[in-house]
């Protein structure tokens, strides 16, 4: 009974270290947003761009134009599958799960903008940029 123990001890040990998977970081997370677009450019005249993500269970995290996070979006709910963010410059429109459209108006300013859109998924954080020249 006594080497059973023995057995059934140095089994453990070994079930136990095969159970620890150290490949990956604890928390984590794969792609599940999958965007087709990350880097877009665009002339200075008014665009619409269309992104489509694979996953549609993300959200907006955060806007930015000139890298000034002053667009405030929390009054929008951008976990449903339909949702509209306007502003005087661009507009971010969901029309269902796994489409993004992004309308930059014409840029008058005189120098080039970046639109950066962070997206989040569980603790997947992606994103994509919208880059406008300038007139």
């Amino acid at each position: 009974m006594k080497g059973f123990t023995h057995i059934a001890f140095l089994l453990f040990i070994i079930l136990s270290a095969n159970s620890c998977d150290k490949s990956t970081i604890d928390g984590e997370w794969d792609d599940n947003i999958h965007l087709s677009k990350k880097n877009i450019t665009i002339s200075a005249e008014a665009t619409t761009v269309l992104i489509t993500t694979e996953g549609n269970s993300w959200w907006v995290a955060e806007i930015l134009l000139y890298d000034d996070a002053d667009n405030d979006i929390s009054d929008v709910d951008t976990t449903q599958e339909d949702f509209l963010i306007e502003t005087e410059d661009f507009i971010i429109e969901r029309k269902n799960a796994k489409e993004i459209y992004v309308s930059m108006k014409q840029n008058n300013t005189g120098s080039d903008r970046t639109l950066t859109v962070s997206l989040q998924a569980g603790n997947y954080f992606d994103g994509f940029q919208v880059h406008q020249s300038a007139d």
